[in-house]
């Protein structure tokens, strides 16, 4: 009776730990969704804050992407005060990054930005046929925040509610941490 009992909180003990350490891990890669952000003209976003940013604070480094139509911009260099940066991975997956790269962000300039625009440059491929915007499959950004955050998006659907109006970002992110 008693090894049994003894068995039992053992299991139980291992259930909380594993629970836990489940809980912890969720929590480290927790995962945010914006869905059909209105883009049509710019719009600023803080990915530090999760939120819209508007009025004076998009004179600032408060934001870390802008979005309009189909160009997304970075706050720093000729596009903003911050000191946001960049990267486009290609052929990966969101699932798969999991550690932000050492090097290799670029701020928005002149010559370049840091997430580049053009069909099957950027985040996007155009479609001649029905003449849509989709998602190019593997196209992961890597930003590093103005406040020194690293944090990896996924754009989803360009369209209002996955079907309507373009324009409309639907986008999700994770904080992830420097690869060392």
């Amino acid at each position: 009776m008693k090894s049994n009992i003894k068995a039992l909180h053992n299991g139980l003990y291992l259930t909380i730990g594993l629970l836990f350490f489940a809980n912890t891990c969720l929590k480290a890669q927790d995962i945010k969704v914006v869905k059909d952000l209105q883009a049509t003209s710019k719009v600023y976003f803080s990915i530090d804050n999760g939120t819209q940013v508007t009025g004076t604070d998009t004179a600032s480094a408060v934001w870390d992407i802008a979005l309009q139509r189909t160009n997304i911009l970075v706050n720093s260099g000729t596009s903003g005060k911050g000191t946001t940066a960049a990267q486009l991975l290609k052929n990966t997956a969101f699932d798969k990054v999991t550690t932000a790269p050492a090097d290799g962000y670029i701020e928005d300039s002149a010559q370049a930005k840091a997430v580049p625009p053009g069909t099957g440059q950027g985040w996007y491929l155009y479609d001649m046929t029905n003449h849509t915007v989709n998602p190019a499959p593997g196209r992961i950004i890597v930003v590093k925040t103005s406040s020194g955050k690293y944090a990896k998006i996924e754009v989803l659907n360009y369209y209002k509610n996955g079907d309507g109006d373009p324009g409309y970002y639907t986008f999700r992110y994770a904080f992830i941490n420097k690869a060392n």
